[in-house]
């Protein structure tokens, strides 16, 4: 749903220095995240649009199957690529001799649930806009994943063959479907994948170092009390030994 999108340009920012120019379909620009995605950089992802981008060797995010990728409808698997015969991205990375970055993101779309698709057919057909509610305990961590980069410099700009576009579009999409399936793994295996999950363990590990020191000091006072009990027994034993010294 595109809901990752903040976060993975913030964690791609922070973590490697890159600011990436979103595309956002001219749809999302009509509706009020328009200036929410302005401000993330996205811009209006028509052709003319990244051809400038590209001449300026900005560094681009696309979603590939565009706005009914991004506005999945209920119906729609988890984590299906809708991309089907769109050849645009490719074409475009062809032409400027762009490396395309394969990347994927699981988590946004197990912590929605999509109880209402409001149909918008006036602006695209077949297109809806999901209405998705979530709920404490299904918050989650988002996984993000960055594969090796596909070249495309070997196809001298020729941006208008189709064998070369269907090349690269398609080593793209094995490569993002192959990632999903690996972030599903970890995701599985991950014991601190919930939100209330990571609560839980930290509170248990605070409830384990409150109890590890209070038997702790508990051990020294104890330590401390039977110390000063064999000082006073000394004590008691010398005094008896002057007495009976005394007496005899």
């Amino acid at each position: 749903l595109g809901v990752e999108m903040p976060f993975f340009l913030n964690t791609l920012y922070q973590e490697k220095g890159v600011f990436v120019r979103g595309l956002a379909d001219h749809i999302h620009f009509a509706t009020p995240n328009g200036p929410f995605l302005r401000a993330f950089g996205a811009v209006d992802g028509t052709r003319a649009n990244v051809d400038v981008l590209m001449k300026a060797k900005q560094d681009v995010l696309v979603y590939p199957g565009g706005s009914r990728e991004v506005l999945k409808h209920s119906s729609t698997p988890r984590y299906e690529l809708l991309w089907k015969e769109r050849l645009g991205f490719a074409r475009l990375a062809i032409k400027h001799g762009y490396p395309i970055i394969p990347c994927a993101a699981v988590g946004t779309e197990d912590m929605l649930d999509i109880v209402m698709d409001i149909p918008v057919g006036f602006a695209r057909d077949n297109l809806s806009v999901p209405i998705a509610v979530t709920s404490p305990n299904k918050i989650q961590k988002i996984y993000f994943w960055f594969g090796e980069p596909i070249p495309t410099e070997q196809y001298n700009g020729d941006c208008d063959n189709d064998d070369f576009a269907r090349e690269v579009r398609d080593k793209c999409k094995a490569s993002v479907s192959a990632s999903i399936k690996e972030l599903q793994e970890k995701q599985r295996n991950d014991p601190d994948r919930y939100l209330m999950d990571q609560y839980a363990s930290t509170l248990k590990r605070a409830y384990s170092r409150a109890c590890e020191s209070f038997y702790s000091e508990a051990a020294d006072a104890s330590d401390a009390s039977n110390t000063c009990m064999d000082q006073n027994e000394g004590s008691k034993s010398i005094k008896e030994n002057g007495i009976k010294a005394k007496t005899n």
